[in-house]
């Protein structure tokens, strides 16, 4: 607890100190740890005493000036640190400057084991929209009104189809989490994040007002299907991003999953493709039973690129990594001089598979494929917490395999496969 000076001092008791040949210091007072360094160039400069155990420290606070920062503020930021102490809390403030805690909160990502993707989303956000107005504030510093400020830079409310709101609800997320520690060390008072959905439209009934379809782009009619299939076929592009298209047309997984799939989790001979949970989406291991036309197109690919020169089945030129993601989307984007662009993604596979399959449903219940099968294939996690629990095979793999040599025999039927 603190000591009561003896005399406390105002701005023009700091005003009346003078310099001499060295620095001395004089006690503020109220509370009594509160001192000010008198240095011979004139300047004045108020810091925090404190003792642990005989050791003593000084903390430095900011310089006496006035009108801009008094001993009235001193004393209220002494007080404040004192608290901070007095709870437990540590008083590192270089420990709380918003880049400090971003980077504590890039390696916790990593402690908790996160997917690489996931953190480079993370840091690709930060890195754009947080840092380069935040990164050297101290968290006491981040106001409602600075957030709400960067935020309206973000939204485009003049572009219907990207207003960018799903950017800010992530970018809240990431903030939030980023100042969690400083919060909880009780060195902020509240968190400046609070409300700030308020401030903008709910995305949803952003895109009604507009008449918006935010649904990925994708191909649901039959001649789009076989028209897009024949100018992949046709299409002049490097031999294994057209095989990787194809593999993600053909297994409908999620485009990551496709990109940077290893040949350690393919069993060709079995016509089974087994990614572990940690490299899926809902931390879930998936199964994929694998058409004629899926293992014919990664035998093409062992043919040529060989299981030991890479561990990837899509493997960039040093061999070291896997094609990315994005270069598969940028192919769709540039097939046929650009005819799809806008048209069709990577993911949108995954929904033209849904809806093929809904439009042929009762052909498909003769063959003992129901929405479960479906939805194991799509890898999608169910909504209730209960059926979760307790279910652990939602299909079994031989309707897997049913399901998707039947989905390979009907896009070949469209158009075939020649790689």
């Amino acid at each position: 607890m603190s000591r009561v000076a003896r005399k406390i001092l105002f701005d023009k008791d700091i005003r009346a100190l003078k310099p001499k040949e060295k620095r001395y210091r004089v006690v503020v007072g109220n509370p009594s740890e509160l001192i000010v360094f008198v240095y011979p160039s004139g300047i004045k400069s108020f810091a925090l005493r404190v003792r642990n155990g005989k050791r003593e420290k000084n903390i430095p606070l900011k310089r006496f000036r006035q009108g801009i920062y008094s001993v009235s503020e001193a004393r209220k930021e002494a007080i404040d640190k004192l608290k901070v102490i007095a709870s437990g809390g540590e008083l590192d403030t270089q420990k709380y400057v918003f880049k400090n805690l971003y980077e504590s909160f890039i390696t916790q990502k990593h402690k908790k084991g996160q997917a690489t993707s996931t953190i480079a989303s993370a840091r690709s956000l930060c890195e754009k929209h947080l840092l380069p107005y935040f990164g050297n504030l101290d968290a006491r510093e981040i106001k409602y009104s600075n957030i709400l400020s960067v935020f309206n830079k973000i939204f485009d409310k003049d572009n219907p189809k990207t207003p960018k709101l799903e950017t800010i609800k992530r970018a809240k997320i990431a903030l939030r989490a980023i100042l969690a520690p400083a919060l909880k060390d009780r060195y902020i008072e509240y968190d400046p994040t609070i409300g700030l959905e308020k401030e903008f439209p709910n995305l949803k009934r952003f895109h009604i007002e507009h008449d918006v379809d935010s649904r990925l782009a994708a191909l649901t009619k039959e001649s789009d299907i076989q028209e897009l299939l024949c100018d992949l076929q046709e299409a002049d592009m490097d031999t294994q991003v057209k095989r990787a298209l194809y593999l993600q047309i053909l297994c409908i997984n999620r485009p990551a999953n496709t990109a940077s799939a290893k040949w350690q989790h393919i069993d060709l001979e079995s016509r089974l493709w087994s990614i572990p949970a940690k490299e899926m989406k809902m931390r879930e291991p998936l199964h994929i039973a694998l058409s004629s036309y899926a293992v014919k197109i990664l035998k093409a690919q062992q043919a040529e690129f060989g299981i030991l020169e890479s561990p990837f089945v899509f493997p960039t030129i040093s061999k070291e990594g896997h094609i990315h993601r994005d270069t598969l989307s940028k192919a769709l984007r540039r097939l046929n001089k650009g005819k799809w662009n806008g048209r069709v993604t990577t993911h949108g596979f995954r929904a033209t598979f849904r809806t093929i399959c809904s439009i042929n449903e009762p052909e498909l219940l003769q063959l003992g494929i129901g929405n479960n099968v479906i939805e194991s294939a799509l890898a999608h996690k169910t909504n209730n917490a209960i059926q979760y629990a307790y279910e652990r095979e939602k299909s079994t793999l031989k309707q897997q395999e049913v399901l998707m040599q039947w989905y390979g025999d009907y896009l070949n039927s469209l158009c075939s496969f020649k790689i």
